[in-house]
């Protein structure tokens, strides 16, 4: 996909509320809008903005900004991060802190969580034949890894990931859409209560 679709050229968008200094975990969104449900997580922070949320809980869309988002990471570098993207595996299935996807192989609408630790490299057997999708240019294991690089500093927290694409290539939603399929739209109620439960964790 050219640049001329996607969104990198934009500046990640910041819920500006009041007293962002005391944040204690940044929710971040991830995903290209352009592309159906691989913006789910960019779909899920606008919805999370309809929520009531602590104060000290900052909502991001991340967009596709890539590793843009450096600025952001370094400035919250001791919040927790949850972020929000869209990914795919090939025919494995990892293992969740919460029993999530505990499948042979997963389906487009499956959800797990990752602890970002374990993007470090992503080498572990808990997460064998992992891959990422990444229309947005960089996925979010690259942007971390090299932020751990260039700054000696890792980031805490967690990742929701969203199959899009099942076993079967014909189920997946790579189309030019603003529109999430059904069948992941119908998810969204379920990754804002796995947001609200690892705000609290």
């Amino acid at each position: 996909m050219g640049k001329a679709y996607s969104r990198s050229n934009k500046k990640p968008k910041i819920n500006m509320a009041k007293n962002l200094k005391i944040a204690r975990t940044v929710i971040l969104g991830i995903g290209n809008i352009l592309l159906g449900d691989e913006g789910i997580g960019v779909h899920v922070v606008k919805r999370l903005r309809e929520e009531k949320l602590p104060p000290d809980i900052l909502v991001i869309d991340g967009s596709t900004a890539g590793f843009r988002l450096f600025p952001v990471f370094e400035d919250y570098r001791d919040c927790r991060f949850i972020i929000i993207d869209a990914i795919n595996t090939h025919g494995a299935s990892p293992k969740t802190p919460d029993g999530i996807a505990q499948k042979n192989t997963l389906s487009k609408g499956d959800l797990y969580v990752i602890p970002l630790e374990d993007l470090y490299g992503m080498s572990g057997p808990e997460y064998p034949g992992m891959d990422f999708i990444s229309f947005h240019q960089t996925s979010v294991a690259d942007v971390l890894n090299l932020f751990c690089m260039t700054y000696k500093i890792k980031i805490s927290g967690y990742l929701i990931g969203v199959v899009i694409s099942g076993k079967d290539s014909a189920d997946s939603n790579f189309t030019f859409s603003m529109e999430l399929s059904g069948k992941i739209k119908q998810k969204i109620p379920r990754i804002i209560d796995l947001v609200k439960k690892y705000i609290d964790y």
